[in-house]
C-alpha cells in the first residue's frame, strides 16, 4: 500500500463499521495515526486532517515535516503549524499509507478540555471522499462503503439531497423563516459544529441579527475563540423537513467576511440539526439522504446558564472505604462454634479532576450570581464536581427553565457558595 492516494479495504472487503461517540452533538472516531490510537472530530468542514493534541499518548512518529503558518477558524493571528507528509492512517480496515497531516503546537487550542474526553484532531474530506457514509446517532455506529460496492436502499421515509462541493467542503440549500419572510440560503454542512444553525449578517441577503439577540461565546477554533450573537429564527426547512424557533448564531461579521466571499455561503448546519438525523453522505455522487430519529422532536434550547467550563486542575480526595477480611470466620470444635465478624477500613486518596470557567455570558444567571472567568467549580446541587462527565455537567444548563444550579466555587483560595436558576433567553 506505499504511496496509495486513497484509503483501501483489505482484500474482499468492501464495507466497515466503527463505534463512535457522540458528545455535545459532536461525532467522534477512533483513528490510528502511524501505529498509535487517537480520538479524531468527524468535521465534515474540514477539508483536511489536523492534529492539536498529544496529552493522551507518550509519543507519535511524524514523517516528511515542514513549518507552515495555518489559519482557520477564530480571532487570531495564523499559527504555526507543521506540515507532515506520507503519513500512515487507518480507520476501522480502512488503511491509507500517504495522509498528509497539519499538527498544531498551540496549547490554548485544546479541544480535549473543553468537551472533558479526549480529542486529538479532526478529519473530513479526507475519509469522507472516498466512502459513502453512513451515520446512526442513536445506535453510535458509523458505518462505510466503498462507492462501487454501495447499494442505497430505498427509504420511503428519507429525505435526499443533492449537494454542491465548493473547496472540497458539502454545501445544502435550505429555507429560513424569520417573521416577515422565508429566505433561500447556501449552508455548509458541518458537523464540526455542536450549533444548529450559523447565519452570516449581510445587508445584500437581509441577513441580520433581531435586536433581541444576545451577545456570547460560540467555539473555539484553530486561530482562537468564536464570539458573536445568538437567538432563534421562526422556521427552518431542509427539503419536507420543518423545524420551529431553532437555534442560530451569527458570528462576528470580521470573522464571517472571508468566508462568505470566499465560498458563497451563507452560514452552516451544525450537530444540533445532524444529530435528529441518521444520515448517509456520498461524496462522489453528490448527495445527502436523511431519515429522522427519536432526536427529532427534541426542543432547541440555549445554555440557560450563561457558563462555559473545561476541564482545570486536580483535587484531592479522600474517601473511606469498608472492608471485610474474613467477614464471617468459622472456628469449631465438638462443644461449640465461634463466629468472628472481622471488619476493617481503609483510607483511599486518589486525585480527580474539577472544572473551571473560561467563559461567562454576559448579564446571564451565573453572571448575576458572582461566577467570573477562572472560578473553579468544587460542587454542584451538592454532589462534589468530579462525579459528574463534563457533557454531563452541559447538559445539565440545557435541561429545564427554572431549575435551581447550586455550586461551590474556589476563588483566589476561598470557597463560596452560589445559586442560580436556570433562564431561556
Amino acid at each position: 500500500m506505499n504511496g496509495q492516494d486513497r484509503f483501501e479495504f483489505p482484500k474482499n472487503k468492501k464495507k466497515d463499521k466503527i463505534a463512535i461517540q457522540l458528545i455535545n452533538n459532536l461525532i467522534l472516531i477512533p483513528v490510528d495515526v502511524n501505529g498509535v490510537q487517537l480520538t479524531f472530530l468527524l468535521d465534515t468542514g474540514a477539508s483536511s486532517t489536523v492534529i492539536f493534541s498529544f496529552e493522551e499518548t507518550d509519543s507519535i512518529q511524524l514523517h516528511n515535516s515542514t513549518v507552515i503558518q495555518l489559519r482557520g477558524l477564530g480571532k487570531g493571528e495564523p499559527v504555526d503549524a507543521i506540515k507532515s507528509e506520507k503519513n500512515t492512517i487507518q480507520i476501522g480496515k480502512a488503511v491509507k499509507s500517504n495522509q498528509t497531516i497539519y499538527v498544531v503546537f498551540d496549547g490554548a487550542l485544546n479541544f480535549s478540555s473543553r468537551l472533558g474526553v479526549p480529542i486529538h484532531g479532526i478529519i473530513g474530506g479526507d475519509f469522507l471522499k472516498d466512502f459513502v457514509v453512513e451515520v446512526n446517532n442513536v445506535s453510535e455506529i458509523l458505518r462505510f462503503y466503498l462507492p462501487e460496492g454501495f447499494n442505497n436502499k430505498k427509504c420511503k421515509k428519507c429525505l435526499q439531497k443533492e449537494l454542491v462541493f465548493i473547496k472540497g467542503k458539502p454545501y445544502i440549500q435550505a429555507v429560513v423563516a424569520d417573521s416577515t419572510r422565508n429566505l433561500d440560503v447556501n449552508l455548509l454542512i458541518d458537523s464540526g459544529s455542536g450549533d444548529a444553525l450559523w447565519l452570516f449578517e449581510e445587508e445584500e441577503n437581509k441577513i441580520k441579527a433581531p435586536e433581541n439577540a444576545f451577545e456570547d461565546y460560540l467555539g473555539l477554533g484553530i486561530n482562537g475563540n468564536i464570539y458573536g450573537k445568538r437567538s432563534k429564527v421562526k422556521g427552518f426547512k431542509i427539503g419536507d423537513y420543518f423545524f420551529r424557533n431553532v437555534n442560530v448564531a451569527y458570528p462576528e461579521v470580521n470573522f464571517s467576511e472571508n468566508l462568505k466571499v470566499a465560498e458563497n455561503r451563507q452560514g452552516s448546519i451544525g450537530g444540533e440539526i445532524l444529530k435528529r438525523f441518521n444520515w448517509t453522505i456520498h461524496y462522489q455522487n453528490k448527495y445527502i439522504q436523511l431519515q429522522k430519529n427519536r432526536y427529532f422532536k427534541d426542543p432547541f434550547h440555549y445554555n440557560m446558564s450563561g457558563l462555559t467550563l473545561q476541564h482545570g486542575s486536580f483535587t484531592v480526595v479522600k474517601e473511606r472505604k469498608q472492608q471485610s477480611s474474613d467477614a464471617y470466620g468459622l472456628n469449631q470444635n465438638e462443644s461449640f462454634s465461634v463466629y468472628n465478624l472481622n471488619l476493617g477500613s481503609a483510607m483511599e486518596i486518589r486525585l480527580e479532576r474539577i472544572y473551571v470557567v473560561v467563559e461567562v455570558r454576559k448579564n446571564s444567571p451565573a453572571e448575576i450570581a458572582g461566577i467570573q472567568a477562572g472560578d473553579e467549580i468544587l460542587e454542584v446541587n451538592n454532589n462534589p464536581v468530579y462525579k459528574y462527565k463534563l457533557h454531563e455537567l452541559n447538559e445539565m444548563f440545557y435541561a429545564k427553565e427554572g431549575k435551581t444550579m447550586k455550586m461551590k466555587i474556589l476563588r483566589n483560595g476561598y470557597e463560596q457558595r452560589v445559586k442560580f436558576e436556570l433562564k431561556d433567553l
